[in-house]
C-alpha cells in the first residue's frame, strides 16, 4: 500500500470543531440584569431577576471578531448579544445603533410567532429554555445570570432558577455560541418532573419572521438526520404536552447544516461513530451471458410462443437475441429426409454437420441434442438429461458449454409420440421436435419446434410452430446461455427486451462505503481506523485503486448532488475539506487510514465528519453509463470524541 502525504494541517482541523460538554459549572463573569422596558415607556414593576435583561448589551467581537457570530441568513452583523432573565439571548447589530428587543424579557414565550420574531427585522433568538422564570427561593439556592466571552466562544449560565411562583424549584442551564455557528445547550440534573414542566420551548431562530407558524416542532434528541430543518434557519421544540420535557441532564448541540439551516444531536453521551449519507453507486448486476423466459405451465408457454421465432444472430464474441413475431409458418422446413435421434425419454445423441459451425469464441463440429428440449454446441450436452428446467443450472456448471433451451420434460418414446429428428439442407442443419409428446395433463401434450443452424453464419433460430398446452405445473423455459459459468438469469419477457446484447456478466456494483472503529475515545487517546470499501478500480482489470479521504468540522447532511462537476448521484456529505488524510494507492478494493483523536487536540463531544473519495479513469464508463468526472464518494461518518 502507498500513502501520499497528507496535504494539510490539522491546526485549522482542531481549532474550528464544535465542540460539547456534560453539564459543567456555570460561566464565570456575573452580568447584571436590569427590569425590563418595552421600550416603549413602560417598565416592569417586576424585579430584575424575574424580568431582566442585560443593559447594555454583551459585546460579542472579543469571541468571533468584527464579523460577529455567523447565522446564516441573519440579518445583519451579529456582534452583539442580549441576555435575559427567562432563558432567552437575542443577537442584533451595534452598527444599526439598536436598543433592546422588542419584548425581549417578556414572559410571554409561549407561541412560535414569539420563537421565530413576529416583525420584519427582529433580531435573531437563542432560546435554551424561553418560559418564565424567576430566582430560585429554594433552600441553599444562589442565583445568578453569568457570561463569559473568550476567543472563539460565549457561554451563557442561568443558575438556580425556578417556574414563576414556585417556591421549591432550583434548575439550572447554560448555552454556548462557538465561532462555527454551532450552538449548545446544557442542562442541569434537578429539573421538576416532566409532568409538571409544560410550556417551554428550546431553539434556535435567525428572526425576521422565518418559517412560518406551521413550521414544526422537532425532537431535538432525535438524531440529526432526523430532524434537519433544510434551507429553514429555525429549529425548536415546543414542550407544551403534560410529560413531554426530557432534556433533564443532557446536552444539545445545534449545528448548522451548510445551506442555511440546522439540525440538533445530544452530545454528552459515549464516544461514537454514525453513518449518513450514502456513497455511489448501487449498480444491480447485469445478466449478458444467459437470456430466458419461464412458465408455468404448457399452456401458459404455448400463449408466448406459438407461431413465433426466436434468431440469435452472431456479433463478435456474443450473440443479439431477436424476437420475430408471427414467422413460424414462413421458416418451419418440414423433415423431409431426416434422421431420427434422441430417442427416449430423458436421453441424448450427439451430431456431426458436414461443416463446423461459428460460435462466440471459436467453432462448434459437433451438437448434442437432449431428448428434453437442450441443444449443446459440443460433442458433450448441457445438463445432462435433466427434465426440470432451471436458470440457475442453465446458467451454472452444469451447463459449461453454448447452449440453447425449449426446456421441458419431452418423451418421444411415449406410445403415439412423434420424434426428434435431423437433416442438413443447404447448409442449413434443421433439428425437429415433430409432434413430440410432453408430460402433463390433460394429454395428448404433443409440440412441434424446430432449430435452425446456419453452418456459414452460425446464426442459430428456433421457431415455435405449436406448443404443447398442457395446463397441470409443469416448468417450460425458453432461452440461450453463452459457454462458461455464469450469473443466474432472471426470467425476462424475450419478445420484451428484444434485441438483447449477449456477452460478459457484469457484476452487481456496491455503493462506495465507509466505516469508523473503534470508537474516538480521549482518554487519553484512541487511533482510529477509517475504512473505505467497494473501490473501483482506475482502469478495469488494472488491480489498482485510487482513494483519499476528507476530514471536516462542516457536516453536510442533506449533501450536494456532484453532476455539477459531471458525477450525477454522487454526493458530497462533507461542506468543507479541511483535512485531508493523505491518498492511496492500492490493491485491493479498499483503503484505511488512521487518525488520532487525544485529549489534547480534542475535547469531550467535538463532531467530526468525514468522507472518501475514489477515481477512476473516465474512459472507462460504469456499468450504469453515468459520472464522465471519474470521481465517487463514500457515505460519511460523523465521529462524535468523548472520554468515555
Amino acid at each position: 500500500m502507498t500513502r501520499l502525504p497528507v496535504l494539510l494541517s490539522s491546526a485549522a482541523l482542531l481549532a474550528a470543531a464544535a465542540h460539547a460538554q456534560c453539564y459543567s459549572v456555570p460561566a464565570t463573569g456575573p452580568v447584571t440584569l436590569v427590569q425590563w422596558s418595552s421600550g416603549s415607556g413602560y417598565t416592569s414593576t417586576f424585579p430584575a431577576d424575574d424580568e431582566g435583561i442585560t443593559n447594555p448589551p454583551i459585546d460579542l467581537t472579543p469571541a468571533f471578531g468584527a464579523g460577529g457570530f455567523p447565522m446564516a441568513g441573519a440579518v445583519g452583523v451579529l456582534d452583539q448579544m442580549w441576555i435575559n432573565s427567562n432563558g432567552e439571548v437575542y443577537l442584533t447589530d451595534s452598527s444599526l445603533a439598536l436598543t433592546q428587543p422588542v419584548n425581549g424579557a417578556s414572559f410571554g414565550v409561549n407561541l412560535l410567532d414569539e420563537a421565530r420574531g413576529t416583525l420584519a427585522g427582529a433580531s435573531p433568538r437563542i432560546f435554551p429554555l424561553g418560559a418564565d422564570h424567576e430566582a430560585s427561593v429554594a433552600l441553599g439556592a444562589v442565583w445568578s445570570v453569568t457570561c463569559d466571552v473568550s476567543p472563539g466562544q460565549v457561554k451563557v449560565s442561568w443558575t438556580d432558577m425556578a417556574r414563576f411562583a414556585n417556591t421549591t424549584d432550583r434548575f439550572s442551564f447554560a448555552c454556548t455560541l462557538f465561532a462555527t455557528g454551532a450552538v449548545e445547550f446544557e442542562y442541569g440534573p434537578t429539573f421538576p418532573a416532566p409532568a409538571s414542566f409544560t410550556g417551554r420551548w428550546v431553539g434556535v431562530s435567525i428572526g425576521n419572521m422565518v418559517g412560518s407558524t406551521s413550521s414544526p416542532s422537532r425532537d431535538l434528541t432525535a438524531p440529526c438526520l432526523l430532524n434537519d430543518t433544510g434551507t429553514e434557519g429555525l429549529i425548536y421544540q415546543s414542550f407544551t404536552a403534560a410529560g413531554s420535557w426530557d432534556l433533564t441532564g443532557k446536552t444539545l448541540l445545534i449545528v448548522p447544516n451548510g445551506i442555511g439551516g440546522y439540525c440538533s444531536t445530544v452530545t454528552c453521551e459515549p464516544a461514537s461513530h454514525t453513518a449518513y449519507g450514502t456513497g455511489c453507486y448501487a449498480i444491480p448486476a447485469q445478466v449478458r451471458s444467459s437470456l430466458a423466459q419461464t412458465w408455468a405451465s404448457g399452456a401458459a408457454a404455448k400463449a408466448a410462443l406459438d407461431g413465433n421465432a426466436l434468431q440469435f444472430t452472431i456479433s463478435g464474441s456474443a450473440y443479439v437475441a431477436t424476437w420475430l413475431p408471427g414467422v413460424a409458418g414462413a421458416l418451419y422446413v418440414p423433415p423431409v429426409a431426416a434422421t431420427i435421434i434422441a430417442n427416449g425419454d430423458d436421453t441424448t445423441s450427439t451430431i456431426t454437420p458436414s461443416a463446423a459451425a461459428p460460435i462466440p469464441g471459436g467453432s462448434a463440429p459437433q451438437w448434442t441434442v437432449s431428448s428434453n428440449g437442450i441443444l449443446t454446441a459440443a460433442a458433450t450436452g448441457n445438463n445432462g438429461t435433466s427434465f426440470s428446467p432451471s436458470l440457475a443450472s442453465m446458467a451454472g456448471g452444469a451447463a459449461p458449454n453454448l447452449g440453447f433451451y425449449v426446456w421441458r420434460d419431452w418423451n418421444p418414446a411415449e406410445a403415439g409420440s412423434g420424434k426428434i429428428k435431423w437433416e442438413e439442407i443447404g447448409g442449413v442443419v434443421y433439428i425437429t421436435w415433430d409432434d413430440v409428446e410432453a408430460y402433463g395433463t390433460p394429454s395428448p401434450n404433443r409440440a412441434t419446434f424446430q432449430w435452425q443452424i446456419d453452418l456459414a453464419t452460425g446464426n442459430v433460430t428456433v421457431v415455435w410452430v405449436s406448443m404443447e398446452g398442457s395446463t397441470s405445473a409443469s416448468t417450460t423455459l425458453v432461452g440461450c446461455t453463452l459457454a462458461g459459468v455464469g450469473l443466474t438469469p432472471p426470467s425476462v419477457s424475450l419478445a420484451g427486451v428484444s434485441p438483447f446484447l449477449m456477452g460478459t456478466d457484469v457484476a452487481a456494483v456496491n455503493p462506495m462505503a465507509l466505516s469508523a472503529a473503534p470508537a474516538p475515545v480521549i482518554n487519553p487517546s484512541t487511533v482510529v481506523t477509517y475504512t473505505a470499501t467497494n473501490l473501483t478500480e482506475f482502469i478495469p482489470t488494472s488491480g489498482v485503486y485510487l482513494s483519499t479521504m476528507f476530514l471536516s468540522v462542516n457536516p453536510f447532511l442533506a449533501g450536494l448532488d456532484l453532476g455539477i462537476i459531471g458525477a450525477p448521484g454522487c454526493n458530497a456529505h462533507i461542506f468543507t475539506l479541511d483535512l485531508d488524510l493523505g491518498g492511496q494507492v492500492t490493491f485491493a478494493p479498499s483503503a484505511s487510514w488512521n487518525f488520532t483523536y487525544d485529549n489534547v487536540g480534542f475535547a469531550p463531544g467535538n463532531i467530526i465528519a468525514a468522507q472518501a473519495i475514489c477515481l477512476f479513469d473516465p474512459a472507462f464508463p460504469l456499468p450504469n453509463g453515468q459520472n464522465a468526472f471519474g470521481l465517487l464518494t463514500s457515505n460519511a461518518v460523523l465521529s462524535l470524541t468523548e472520554t468515555f
